[in-house]
């Protein structure tokens, strides 16, 4: 054996122990919590294409916010509730008003939108989504909620881990170790059932669906998984807030 063979054949043995690594959790998981069972959808910032002949992005009174947008890419935006347009995000802030477009999912065709000044969207209590962090919970605020932890319900803010999510390697190469936050609501995420958020995607549900990350995730069989319901980290136990209809997302 060569030692220019040698070499190359000792660094693709190093590049294979340090993938093998980067999947291999250095922490130590969770014990504390509520055990309980999820199954998880995903949704996703869309990233929208403005186009002169699309549909326009209107706010609750009707008046036009800016962008005119692809009508495939302004109904993907109104099922998920948030959409990205030449660098500004906008959120659903409700439905009011006739139908501005013929969407596949009839609800979404009313959707009215505010600018969100959070970088990839606004979650249920004006805070910022975090991709691959974020979860949309029933927290008990929508209509048709079901208690699903203990009787009851987590509070905002409280974080999830899901060991099947544990050592998941995102697309930027970071390590994911399996904890979420319950900081988004869903007007079809009811009972156990989670969303979690991808961040900013272009292209049909479809192909969101395929470069999910995680292994987890269960699309049409609601395929459940083993989770842990960790404590408050800040001890606090605030009043929940009622989530209307004008507060709540259409997507599920």
């Amino acid at each position: 054996m060569t030692a220019a063979l040698f070499r190359r054949l000792a660094l693709g043995c190093a590049c294979l122990v340090l993938a093998a690594c980067a999947t291999t959790p250095d922490h130590a998981p969770p014990t504390e919590g509520t055990p309980v069972t999820v199954w998880a959808t995903v949704y996703r910032l869309v990233e929208g294409r403005s186009s002169s002949g699309g549909v326009p992005l209107r706010d609750m009174r009707g008046r036009e916010l800016g962008p005119v947008v692809a009508r495939e890419d302004w109904c993907a935006g109104a099922l998920a509730g948030s959409l990205r347009v030449g660098g500004e995000v906008y959120n659903f802030a409700g439905v009011s008003g006739s139908s501005q477009a013929n969407c596949s999912h009839d609800p979404s065709e009313r959707v009215r939108w505010r600018r969100s000044p959070h970088p990839h969207g606004t979650g249920a209590r004006s805070n910022p989504l975090h991709p691959y962090r974020t979860i949309a919970c029933d927290l008990g605020w929508v209509g048709g909620s079901t208690p699903w932890v203990d009787d009851g319900y987590p509070q905002f803010g409280q974080r999830l881990y899901i060991p099947a999510a544990d050592g998941t390697v995102l697309p930027d190469g970071t390590v994911h170790d399996g904890i979420f936050v319950c900081e988004d609501t869903g007007g079809a995420v009811t009972g156990n059932h989670i969303d979690v958020f991808l961040g900013p995607m272009s292209g049909p549900m479809t192909r969101v669906i395929a470069e999910n990350p995680f292994g987890f995730v269960s699309h049409g069989d609601h395929r459940e998984v083993e989770a842990l319901l960790l404590p408050m980290e800040d001890g606090t136990d605030e009043e929940p807030e009622v989530c209307t209809g004008l507060l709540c997302r259409l997507r599920g």
